[in-house]
């Protein structure tokens, strides 16, 4: 009888420790934070996001996940979004495609218990919580008085001018032109372009107006990755600038600074990308974990032009 007390001593002890062991490791196992990015589509306009949100990540000791899609395709976002529902990641930040298609998505990652967040470009009618990026009509602006300056100091005058855009849905692209239009008379205006993000067909558009308009001595790339190459592989843009037409371009690379180094007739805007995604996602982290963060985190775009682009070059 004795024995037998004994062994069912020792067979509590041990249950006794093993509850222990597994209460002290719940304790000590911490669930980690997922934040995934969506990109509009994967390319070097993105990379210093990108870089910049993985320091971030490191910075706060969480996970990110970069999940690009194909395509410039708004239902591609859509079952990126989706995917991420069910995998069930903690925040969402997404430069949106399509800001009517992609609204109810993100309401739904919402009401899953997803934080969800844009940079670049914006779905403002859905409930996602915050937007950082550029101030896309305030850039709008600023690209018209430029080239408005531009004209200025080359001497010549506006007569049409042709407009580049990315995206025909993108809200980023819709806000640069109406800050454009809000400077630049309806008249002067010759065409607005949709390249859907594609290089090769954002050439084929800006040769075709510059050979079939020969009043466009303007353009304005408020989509500016056909010009990042360098403008030797674009010979349309090339005789249209060496026959005094104004350009003002977005974004920035050594190719195109070179070229505005040497060329005072055009300049480019740059975007603080870095920014977006170290900002985005410590703001981000910050509504997962139930603290303050921003509402809205806004950033004036950089002129540069054949006065800076020599100190821009350096930094790069």
């Amino acid at each position: 009888m004795k024995k037998n007390w004994l062994i069912l001593i020792v067979l509590c002890l041990i249950a006794g420790a093993f509850l222990s062991c597994n209460k002290n490791k719940a304790k000590t196992e911490k669930k980690e934070i997922v934040i995934a990015i969506i990109p509009k589509v994967d390319n070097a306009i993105f990379d210093q996001v990108k870089e910049s949100a993985l320091t971030a990540a490191k910075e706060l000791g969480i996970v990110l996940t970069w999940e690009a899609p194909s395509s410039i395709d708004g239902i591609k976002q859509k079952e990126l979004i989706e995917n991420l529902i069910h995998y069930k990641v903690d925040g969402i930040l997404i430069s949106c495609n399509d800001a009517e298609m992609l609204k109810d998505p993100i309401n739904e990652a919402m009401k899953a218990g997803i934080k969800v967040a844009t940079f670049d470009s914006d779905c403002p009618k859905s409930d996602r919580i915050f937007y950082v990026g550029t101030d896309n009509k305030k850039a709008g602006k600023v690209c018209a008085e430029t080239m408005m300056n531009l004209y200025k100091q080359n001497k010549t005058k506006p007569d049409k001018i042709y407009i580049l855009c990315g995206g025909v849905s993108a809200l980023n692209m819709t806000e640069r032109i109406a800050g454009f239009r809000s400077t630049i008379s309806e008249t002067q205006i010759a065409d607005i372009g949709y390249s859907y993000e594609i290089p090769d067909y954002g050439k084929d558009l800006v040769t075709y107006n510059l050979t079939k308009n020969r009043n466009i001595n303007g353009l304005q790339m408020f989509w500016g990755v056909p010009a990042l190459n360098g403008l030797d592989s674009f010979p349309a843009m090339t005789r249209f600038m060496k026959h005094g037409g104004v350009s003002v371009f977005f974004d920035v690379s050594r190719p195109l600074l070179k070229y505005i180094k040497e060329n005072a007739n055009c300049a480019t805007m740059k975007q603080d990308f870095r920014s977006m995604g170290h900002d985005g996602v410590h703001n981000l982290y910050n509504a997962i974990k139930g603290q303050t963060y921003k509402m809205e985190i806004l950033y004036d775009v950089k002129v540069i032009d054949h006065s800076n682009a020599a100190e821009e070059l350096k930094k790069l």
